[in-house]
């Protein structure tokens, strides 16, 4: 009984490294099965990683580049340079890619804490960490390769040493300097940062206006303006526009249309309407709607994002109790101290905006700047609580707790089973057994159904990226042909491997060929070499010799 007093005691003494203990453990346990399979973003990031370390040029031939054309895409550059000691330590494998994740997730709970503590005290910046520690949307989000977790740990950075820089002490132009840095490199990480980065700075200077030093907001300024120039002459050739070529909410031809049909209707003059119903009153009357649903409850509670990648189908991104807490918090917050103490609000507002601006309804993953905005709340809210001893707090943390652990269940147990497809699941067993075995076969076709091969043949094969470069590199007519995607071509070849829809025609001359196709590629009587299924049984790859 006394050994137990002194655990608990402990605990008690210990709050803040029991909870980065527990992140610690949430985000590492497990890395490389759950998710199950390395998917089409990890696999790009951490081929073009290894190719850098090998080469010094990506996979194109493309010597160190400020942006990665990937698929067709164009990549941010820094979770693909930050990969590079971490392939090089660990190897091209899952630890590899998706460590740098993990530890900045873990990293993330722990500058929340900072910031917790800084702007109300330190018990709200204790349950603002376990909240981030625990929560389903972080917790998806920062054990795959996700560069946005990394950029919301560089905002976070930025953040607290920003609020730190504000400080009278020596140390205030360090501080200054290094937020500069943080907040720079967020949006060469991921897009969204793009959006949100100036949005929050320019809150920041307003709300802090009177404590600002005008020499450090020069030192300041002028570190973020070398950041963004890259950024500013990237637009002129549009690969920094690439990506949101393919999912603004402008590139959605059937709604666009429709929206400007109601001209012909509208009772205003003609020139009128085309100012009412043009491109840019689309985008922000589309925008301002996207932006309104993410502040539904059957997003944030019940039924989350619509990529099983991102959040668990019928299961909020938020627990219930964690959303309760929020709106008390939001309720109490006039009670605190400050201007700057309105930061939650700033991060949830300005962090739903750049999802709300691409055409993919409920897009969990680009919404991630939203965080610890909620969790800050809630925090405050069950402070708030406690100090007022209400009655039935107690009940409300035992629902939150049989909440943790039913989804900690549900994600750990099940979702690796159950979401296996999600995740390119059989890839890496396909591509393994193709490349092991390539020299007993003139050619390997290999089916491009689930999108993408060519890149999980070199990533599990370890092709060399030399070899790998001098095939790839004339495949850049996709480009010519005004094709959004390299696996749109109909038919591409990189060394033995043939990359199509396979089109099989049974016995014939094509012994030497080894087939890898999906499950209804071949007929019912073919003598399958190898079968690879998904873990609920169904059928993911066939290989097949050539009869």
């Amino acid at each position: 009984m006394d050994a137990l007093k002194r655990i608990v005691s402990w605990v008690k003494s210990h709050l803040l490294v029991v909870i980065l203990v527990v992140a610690s453990l949430l985000r590492l346990v497990n890395l490389a099965s759950n998710p199950p399979a390395l998917n089409w973003d990890e696999i790009s990031m951490g081929y073009t990683s290894y190719s850098l370390l090998e080469t010094g040029k990506d996979e194109w031939g493309v010597r160190w580049p400020l942006l990665f054309r990937s698929y067709g895409e164009w990549k941010s550059p820094v979770y693909i340079y930050l990969l590079i000691p971490f392939i090089k330590i660990f190897g091209l494998n899952a630890w590899g890619v998706r460590l740098p994740a993990a530890l900045s997730g873990i990293l993330a709970v722990y500058l929340t804490y900072l910031i917790g503590k800084k702007l109300y005290n330190e018990k709200v910046g204790l349950w603002a960490a376990f909240f981030l520690a625990v929560s389903p949307w972080h917790l998806m989000l920062s054990r795959p390769a996700f560069e946005a977790g990394v950029a919301l740990t560089l905002t976070l950075t930025g953040i607290y040493l920003f609020l730190k820089s504000i400080d009278n002490s020596s140390n205030s132009l360090k501080y200054t300097i290094f937020s500069a840095i943080c907040f720079g490199l967020a949006p060469h990480t991921y897009n969204s940062a793009k959006v949100f980065i100036p949005l929050l700075i320019l809150s920041l200077l307003i709300i802090l206006r009177r404590q600002l030093n005008f020499r450090r907001l020069l030192v300041f300024g002028g570190i973020l303006f070398a950041f963004a120039l890259p950024l500013l002459l990237s637009l002129r050739s549009g690969e920094a526009q690439g990506r949101y070529k393919q999912v603004g909410i402008t590139t959605d031809a059937e709604l666009t249309n429709t929206f400007y049909e109601y001209r012909k209707t509208f009772p205003m003059p003609a020139p009128v309407n085309r100012l009412l119903f043009s491109k840019y009153s689309y985008f922000v009357v589309k925008g301002f709607e996207n932006w309104v649903s993410y502040f539904s409850p059957s997003f944030l509670v019940t039924e989350g994002g619509v990529r099983p990648q991102h959040s668990i189908p019928y299961h909020g991104i938020l627990y219930l109790t964690e959303f309760a807490f929020a709106l008390f918090g939001l309720f109490r917050l006039k009670k605190s101290q400050g201007a700057v103490s309105v930061l939650p609000l700033i991060l949830i507002a300005f962090g739903f905006i750049p999802a709300a601006l691409t055409k993919d309804a409920f897009h969990v993953l680009r919404s991630i700047l939203t965080l610890p905005g909620w969790q800050l709340l809630a925090a405050v809210g069950i402070v708030e609580l406690s100090r007022s001893k209400f009655k039935y707090l107690r009940f409300f943390k035992l629902v939150l707790a049989i909440e943790v652990v039913s989804f900690m269940l549900i994600y750990f147990a099940w979702y690796p089973k159950a979401f296996a497809k999600d995740w390119q699941y059989g890839y890496s067993q396909a591509a393994k057994y193709a490349v092991a075995h390539q020299d007993e076969y003139h050619n390997i076709v290999f089916t491009k159904w689930y999108g993408e091969p060519q890149l999980f043949v070199a990533f599990y094969g370890k092709i060399d990226p030399r070899v790998y470069q001098q095939d790839n590199i004339p495949l850049k007519r996709y480009e010519e042909t005004n094709l959004p995607w390299l696996d749109q071509l109909d038919v591409y070849t990189i060394g033995k491997f043939t990359f199509t829809y396979l089109d099989w025609k049974g016995s014939g001359d094509n012994k030497n060929t080894l087939y890898v196709g999906k499950a209804d590629d071949f007929w019912l009587d073919t003598n399958y070499l190898k079968q690879i299924r998904f873990p609920d049984g169904s059928v993911a790859f066939n290989l097949v010799e050539g009869q």
